[in-house]
């Protein structure tokens, strides 16, 4: 790949996945900081994993980024327009908290795993296999931390609803991970 044109295509996508790791990542250590989080043991240490990995991906990014010549100020561009993007996700107060993190998790893993599967196919057409290994890679990464979310998620929105209905129907947690299970194995 020697067209400066498809080098800067490709630093784009790179500094674009960057982005959004780096405001995934920012927000998973806020929630992390959250008391209700800390309550979920299943979810505390969720969070610790979606934390580690998405640190490491950050960090891969970011050295790929400047072995194709990332300037700061076209990372801080970049990271700006995907804080705008994400803004709406995370940091609300609102009721249910954690679920509703995971939630938002969720939606920024899937999110992240486009991003990926456009940077990996971006990367095979303009014949750079060093950025197409790491998108496949980090692609792999994130499909089970999004699996681990839907099997989280049900257990964690009746534990919350169980403040406020006691007499709910507790096995409601098994019946959507298993509704969600089957919908993904179609």
């Amino acid at each position: 790949m020697s067209n400066p044109d498809s080098e800067d295509t490709l630093l784009m996508y790179v500094n674009d996945v960057l982005a959004l790791e780096r405001e995934i990542k920012e927000a998973v250590e806020r929630q992390l900081e959250d008391e209700a989080v800390q309550d979920i043991p299943e979810a505390a240490e969720f969070f610790r994993q979606l934390l580690s990995s998405a640190d490491t991906r950050h960090i891969a990014l970011g050295k790929l980024s400047e072995t194709l010549g990332s300037g700061a100020g076209v990372i801080k561009e970049t990271v700006a327009a995907a804080a705008g993007m994400l803004a709406g996700l995370y940091g609300k107060v609102r009721k249910h908290p954690v679920s509703r993190n995971l939630r938002d998790d969720y939606t920024a893993l899937a999110l992240a795993s486009t991003a990926y599967s456009m940077l990996y196919t971006t990367a095979i057409a303009l014949r750079n296999e060093a950025t197409a290994t790491l998108a496949q890679q980090h692609l792999r990464q994130l499909t089970p931390l999004i699996m681990g979310l839907s099997h989280i998620i049900p257990g964690v929105v009746v534990g919350e609803l169980a403040a406020d209905f006691p007499d709910l129907d507790a096995q409601a947690a098994e019946a959507g991970r298993k509704m969600t299970a089957e919908a993904w194995s179609q």
